[in-house]
Parts: structure tokens; sequence; C-alpha cells
């Protein structure tokens, strides 16, 4: 575990449950962060041999590693690693600071066969792939529009991260998901310097050929609330994130699906791991971490600009067009996974 913060001891928590029931399978190898004595603490509670650097770390031991440091560090500590010898990453959302980090990670990974998941929580969320399987069954008909909300009080951990990194790429990544097709335009609008000296406010603005999408994240609002609703052409649909509930609205009928609840970073943690162990595909690969990551850039470059972009129109998508379908495909098969 390279990163001992916020997501990085929630990770080693759950790592922990899962070496608990396997025992004798996976070993808590490492704990890394520059703060020693912090990375001591969570290796004393959970495992692990705390070390102060990536580069502490032996040539050859390490099958799989989780790179959980702050967004603008992710590319650098994954180059550091690559002469460590190892096959398998897990990088956090998203999965670097830019698109020209991205573009790099995503060559050498192609170049060296090395397995990357991308870590996007929410669709692990049991709530969310309750949602998915039903589109993907034809339940709820066509999905015409998706309005979502992500918004919450300001976190201190995150103010080097705009809110369109931080929160909208969730509701981005989600929405491709549901989807699984490219927008056809993007508009943003966003308030800067509220909270932080980034964009804290954005509404962003997803149109397709036939559907759009509304989403809005912030952090200034006092209490935590992620919700999505879903028009479709046979039903409604409310999804409460954080509640894990589904409810779908059918004619006079309302239907409050049954979830069973599971904490969904531990959902995550679980089939990542057993995906790299059993060598299957990861996930969610950096591919559908891209094609995520390139609509937040777009999202930036639309309030810079105050235009609508066409991306049929724009000479990046234009130029990563062929990444950005690999990531529909995968998003393809990550719904065909929930099904089988």
């Amino acid at each position: 575990m390279i990163g001992t913060g916020y997501m990085g001891s929630a990770h080693v928590r759950v790592i922990k449950r899962i070496i608990d029931e396997n025992p004798d399978t996976i070993e808590l190898a490492y704990v890394v962060d520059i703060n020693l004595a912090r990375a001591r603490n969570i290796a004393k509670k959970y495992g692990g041999k705390p070390l102060s650097s990536v580069r502490e770390i032996p040539y050859g031991d390490i099958d799989l590693v989780f790179i959980t440091t702050p967004t603008e560090h992710h590319y650098s500590v994954f180059n550091e690693l690559l002469n460590k010898d190892i096959r398998g990453f897990f990088i956090e959302k998203p999965l670097t600071r830019n698109l020209d980090e991205a573009l790099n990670l995503i060559k050498i990974a192609e170049e060296n066969g090395i397995w990357i998941n991308v870590g996007h929580i929410e669709r692990f969320n049991p709530a969310v792939q309750a949602l998915h399987k039903r589109i993907k069954q034809g339940f709820l008909g066509e999905v015409l529009t998706v309005i979502s909300r992500r918004v919450g009080p300001f976190v201190a951990r995150v103010k080097t991260t705009d809110v369109i990194y931080d929160l909208g790429i969730h509701e981005i990544d989600n929405n491709l998901a549901i989807y699984r097709k490219y927008p056809i335009t993007l508009r943003s609008y966003t308030l800067e310097n509220l909270v932080s000296n980034l964009t804290d406010y954005a509404l962003i603005l997803l149109g397709y050929r036939r559907g759009f999408s509304n989403i809005e994240v912030n952090r200034v609002t006092p209490f935590k609330q992620r919700i999505m609703y879903l028009t479709c052409s046979k039903a409604v649909a409310y999804l409460d994130y954080m509640n894990q509930e589904l409810r779908i609205y059918m004619d006079e009928h309302e239907i409050n699906v049954k979830i069973r609840k599971e904490e969904p970073l531990y959902l995550e943690d679980l089939a990542v791991i057993k995906s790299y162990m059993e060598k299957k595909d990861p996930p969610i690969d950096i591919y559908q971490g891209f094609a995520g990551l390139f609509l937040c850039e777009k999202a930036l470059e639309s309030t810079r600009t105050n235009k609508e972009i066409v991306l049929d129109n724009d000479n990046d998508y234009k130029t990563y067009e062929d990444i950005i379908e690999k990531g529909l495909y995968n998003f393809n098969r990550y719904i065909e996974i929930l099904q089988g």
C-alpha cells in the first residue's frame, strides 16, 4: 500500500479483512508513507512492514501494488515502481492529474504488459450494480435522462484537487457505464474560490444523440448527498448511493429493490485482488479510467472558453478516440461481468 492517508488507510483496513477471509493466500507485505510514523501506526494495526519510500521496496518482492497517494503523485510513484518488477497495479481515481500523464502511463503499460485497475469505487456499490443490471435487462426501457447530485462540505484533504476530478469523475464514470456510449456535446458551468483556490462548484451537461445528463457537484453544501434520478421509457429510477437504495416507479407501482448491502470498498478490493490472482482483465481498466478523465478535462475547458464542446469537432477527441473506444467497449464488458 503506497500512501496511508484517508483512502490508503481505508484500503488497508478492508484488505486485512480479505486476508483474514483468505488465510495463506494473500499477504500485506509493505505499508509505505513519507510520514513513517503514520505508516508504522497503520502497520501495527493491520500488518505489513512500514517504509518511508517506495525505493525501499525490494526488487521482485511484490505482485500487486495499491497507489493511494494524492493524485498529483500517481504518475511519479508508478514510474518509480517500474524498476521493481511489479506486474500489477491498483491506482486510485483519477488515474493521473492530466491527460499527458495518463497517455504516458497507458503507453508504458501497453509496452510492458502491466496490469492496471483504476479505483472507481461507486461501480462496486451494490445499489449501483443493481441499477446497471436492470438497465441491461431492459427492465427500465431506454435511458432518456440522468440527473445526478453529489455534494457535501469542504474537506481539507482534497484542497489540491478540483471538484470535477474529486467528485464529478464519479458521476461521469457512472454515466458512461449507464449509457455505454460517449456524449456528443459537453457544457459546464463552475464557481471557483469558494472554499479553495480551485473549482468548488460545477454543473456539467452531457448531451447524447438521444438523451442527456445533468451532473451537479460541489463542496459547499453543509450535508453530504449522493443521489441519481433516471427517467427511462418504461420507468423512473431513484438511486441513493450512501444508503444503497434503489427505487423504481412504474405506472402506479413503486418497487423498492432489495439490496444486499456491503461496503463498496471491500467489494472493489476483493474484485481487484481476485481478478489479478486469476489472471483476468482488471474490472475497471486504464481505458475506462481515461474515458472519464478526458471528460473531466473537457469540462474544465468548457468553463475556460465559456463554450459548449462538440466532441466530433474536437481535435483532442479525434486524437484519443481509439483509447476512448477501448474504454467504451470495456464499459460494456463490465456490464456483461455483472450479468454473469
